[in-house]
């Protein structure tokens, strides 16, 4: 039988890691954490402005329950179904994040030190990693970051003046739970099936490939900011030790206005300033992670965490054929507002997109493609340039060996789809529900056209 649960999570925090001032707050699931804490000269706490009104509003979030319209609830005995993946992806496809209990791996059981991670996942005390600092980032919001070794980050957690976190720690050996690691359409579809039609002739970027696998760090009384994920990504999460309270965010009405959308995405960024509108137009819920809980995000998923303890996780970037239109949408506002919007840059999405369009001639058809997922795929692929995140390198963009083909295979399936040179393609894609996949479609028609590129 599980003991209890201990909802008092500031019990061993206050003067040891937090500073023993640091005030309290109480979440809707029942849970009391600390707030932040860092003071400056004159005894001021620096959250005050913008971090602790952030997490007073999210703190009043309803709970997320097996019970939501919006967010798909799995435990650990879904993951022997035999359409367990069909059924994330349906989710994930319109719009819902994908929470599974108690799937990951067996908590450690151990306190979150250097040495844990070093012997559990393979993490150097030694390594350099980038340290994001609360008290910098009140100061200057953009020039947050420092380099420093792990077991430094280790020794200021026991440091009550400093809350801390690190984003991104390469960990390529970690991957999907085991049952959901065929979801990577980008690298199971686009890169181990198109090497024969187009071989890798170009230098790849790295993070092609290494963005399937990463850790989170963080201090106790951490908030990282309202935002989406960089580059129209679906992204995974796994709790390994700690807790963190996930807030997910979805606007309440006009799904058809990208101005709209675009408005909500800018504004959650600036919440202070815009909080009154943010409850008019804005619905959360707070998914409570706890060790062994892996959580899923569709493409521009607007979210924003709150680190109450001490905490680790893993997780990872991917691509899935039926959230592509959700990606466009997400790398639209990364074109147009991104630098307020993303909290890490990724230079891979082109590539890995331009693939998965070469793939698709010869896609197993057993994967569903959507007409509106698969038109915004067409678009991205042969309008990359447009694409580019706000103040992002030209490299994310340029044309490699892929570019030729994949604009062929894309005006295939565009005209198909019904592109004209009087109905284009963005046309047909601003139109309506902006996170509507659209209807099924027949492969065997769609594989007509298509004949042309499947010749050996």
């Amino acid at each position: 039988m599980p003991a209890p649960r201990n909802y008092d999570l500031t019990i061993g925090l206050l003067g040891t890691e937090v500073p023993l001032t640091s005030p309290i707050i109480k979440w809707k699931d029942g849970h009391s954490t600390i707030l932040p804490a860092v003071y400056d000269d004159h005894q001021n706490n620096v959250c005050d402005t913008v971090d602790i009104p952030i997490i007073d509003y999210l703190a009043e979030c309803p709970t997320s329950t097996p019970h939501s319209q919006y967010v798909t609830h799995l435990s650990h005995h879904d993951m022997t179904r035999n359409d367990i993946q069909d059924l994330v992806s349906e989710s994930l496809s319109q719009n819902k994040p994908v929470v599974i209990r108690g799937i990951g791996h067996s908590p450690v059981g151990e306190e979150l030190t250097a040495e844990v991670l070093d012997k559990y996942y393979a993490i150097s005390p030694n390594r350099v990693v980038w340290v994001h600092d609360v008290r910098a980032r009140a100061i200057d919001h953009t020039k947050v970051t420092k380099a420093t070794v792990l077991k430094s980050f280790f020794e200021s957690m026991r440091n009550p003046e400093n809350i801390q976190c690190v984003l991104d720690i390469p960990l390529a050996q970690i991957s999907l739970p085991d049952p959901l690691r065929n979801l990577d359409h980008g690298l199971v579809h686009g890169w181990n099936h198109t090497t024969y039609d187009v071989p890798m002739a170009s230098n790849v970027h790295p993070e092609n490939f290494t963005v399937k696998g990463w850790a989170l760090l963080h201090h106790a009384g951490f908030l990282t900011y309202p935002h989406h994920d960089a580059e129209g990504s679906l992204t995974w999460v796994r709790m390994e030790v700690g807790i963190k309270f996930w807030v997910v965010f979805r606007l309440k009405d006009r799904h058809n206005d990208r101005k709209h959308i675009q408005e909500v995405a800018t504004k959650l960024g600036n919440f202070t300033e815009h909080r009154t509108w943010i409850r008019k137009h804005c619905a959360a819920e707070v998914i409570t992670l706890f060790p062994g809980d892996t959580l899923i995000m569709p493409p521009g998923q607007l979210h924003a965490v709150y680190t109450p303890v001490a905490s680790f996780a893993t997780g990872g970037h991917f691509y899935h054929y039926e959230c592509m239109h959700l990606t466009e949408i997400s790398r639209y506002l990364d074109a147009v507002v991104g630098d307020c919007l993303t909290n890490q840059t990724l230079h891979n999405a082109l590539e890995t997109l331009r693939r998965m369009i070469i793939g698709i001639p010869r896609l197993s058809p057993r994967i569903r493609l959507f007409r509106r997922s698969l038109l915004a795929l067409c678009i991205m692929a042969k309008q990359g340039k447009e694409y580019r995140a706000k103040g992002g390198h030209n490299s994310a963009i340029a044309d490699t060996e892929t570019a030729g083909l994949s604009t062929e295979i894309a005006s295939a399936i565009s005209s198909y789809l019904g592109v004209t040179t009087r109905k284009t393609a963005p046309m047909l894609l601003y139109k309506g529900d902006q996170y509507d996949r659209g209807e099924l479609v027949i492969r065997r028609k769609l594989d007509t056209v298509l004949t042309t590129f499947i010749a050996l």
